[in-house]
């Protein structure tokens, strides 16, 4: 009955408009069911909580055309001779990175503060944190490719030398070792001048396949370079295998009478990782300033083994110990951050300036494989409970082609 009373309400005039309304509402529907939500910022600002999602049923090449005449470019602009999305026109402008890093790194170990020598007062004049290794250099270097439009790879290099650590003591014949040792090795209990020394050197390689995505932003801002204008930013899911090696070595040498009387004790280690890896990266380019970091972890399998040379005294050229060696398997991990400024001096080359963290567990480090019992088992235990922690200052260039 109300439907009656709505027709006959209806002049003859009004009832064209009414369809061209219905019909018009449906040409609406349709359209917004087939319309294409690109992602966010491809040349404008999205719209208040936009999706961000790719155009359905768009293969690689078609959205890389759709997203670089969103962005206001032709593809004689976006496209070198190769085919390849180049310029600001495309996010990113890249498909191949290569970076060079140079580390400066301070390490310090946890491997607690053990007294190496005494007074004949039995003061510690010596311990194993005298032996903290200063500011190491080292180089990092990474090599990867995009190859689509989300998956890429990288294989990676980091090399951490000149952890070198070093302390003397001198008295008027009156240092010692700790005992038992001392009692029966001459110049462990009468030095003159006692010297501990520490070496490291640490490698890591790995391999890393990464899933990648990239969006352009436009919006306003407090720069007047990226006001209003494209910038890009990505973010990699990595997983890969990360291998680390950890060598290093130590010695405590002690010369009495006068330095006419020498004994040594050395002990070497290496400690190696291996396992699965994953992690993230971010980065952010505008103008000729970008911004990267990441995180990576790794739960590693170790395999640590360490050597004991012969202890000799001069005095009665007796062997006091032999070589001892021992190895152990476990399970350690691995981690590092970075945080890195990049500024482009051309389209493919940039200097960076970054902060790092490396951290390992479970490494035999050579100060704590010091045995200093006279029992017949003394040197042959081996402690891979130590821990490595790394940071610094990173300096180094970029090319992304």
């Amino acid at each position: 009955m109300i439907m009656e009373r709505f027709r006959g309400s209806m002049t003859a005039g009004s009832r064209p408009i009414l369809r061209a309304a219905v019909l018009l509402a449906a040409v609406a529907g349709w359209a917004a069911g087939q319309e294409i939500v690109p992602p966010t910022g491809l040349g404008y600002p999205a719209g208040e909580g936009s999706p961000t999602l790719e155009p359905p049923g768009f293969m690689a090449r078609e959205f890389r055309e759709w997203q670089r005449s969103q962005a206001g470019c032709s593809p004689a602009e976006c496209t070198r001779e190769s085919g390849r999305c180049a310029g600001d026109c495309c996010c990113p402008g890249w498909d191949t990175y290569a970076v060079f890093d140079v580390l400066f790194l301070q390490r310090n170990n946890a491997i607690g503060d053990r007294p190496l020598v005494y007074t004949d007062l039995g003061q510690p004049v010596m311990t194993t944190q005298d032996l903290q290794p200063t500011t190491a250099t080292g180089t990092r270097l990474l090599f990867g490719r995009l190859v689509t439009e989300r998956w890429g790879w990288e294989v990676g290099y980091t090399g951490i030398y000149g952890m070198f650590g070093d302390a003397v003591v001198a008295g008027p014949g009156n240092l010692q070792l700790p005992p038992d040792l001392s009692t029966v090795v001459s110049p462990f209990s009468d030095a003159d001048q006692v010297r501990g020394t520490s070496w490291s050197t640490l490698n890591m390689a790995e391999f890393n396949l990464f899933r990648y995505r990239c969006c352009r932003e436009c919006g306003p801002t407090r720069l007047a370079c990226t006001n209003c204008r494209p910038n890009c930013h990505c973010i990699n899911l990595l997983a890969g295998f990360v291998w680390a090696g950890l060598d290093e070595q130590a010695a405590l040498t002690a010369d009495c009478c006068n330095f006419t009387e020498r004994s040594v004790y050395s002990a070497r280690t290496a400690t190696n990782y291996f396992g699965p890896q994953i992690g993230m990266r971010g980065r952010r380019e505008w103008c000729r300033w970008a911004v990267e970091g990441w995180w990576k972890t790794a739960l590693c399998g170790t395999s640590a083994a360490q050597t004991q040379a012969p202890i000799y005294d001069p005095v009665t050229t007796l062997q006091e110990r032999g070589v001892n060696e021992s190895s152990a398997m476990g399970v350690g991990f691995i981690g590092s951050l970075n945080a890195t400024l990049i500024y482009r001096l051309t389209d493919v080359w940039g200097i960076r300036a970054g902060y790092n963290l490396y951290w390992l567990t479970n490494a035999a480090l050579a100060p704590s494989q010091w045995d200093f019992s006279t029992a017949s088992n003394a040197g042959t235990a081996i402690n891979d409970n130590g821990t490595l922690f790394l940071h610094g200052a990173s300096l180094g260039v970029e090319a992304r082609w």
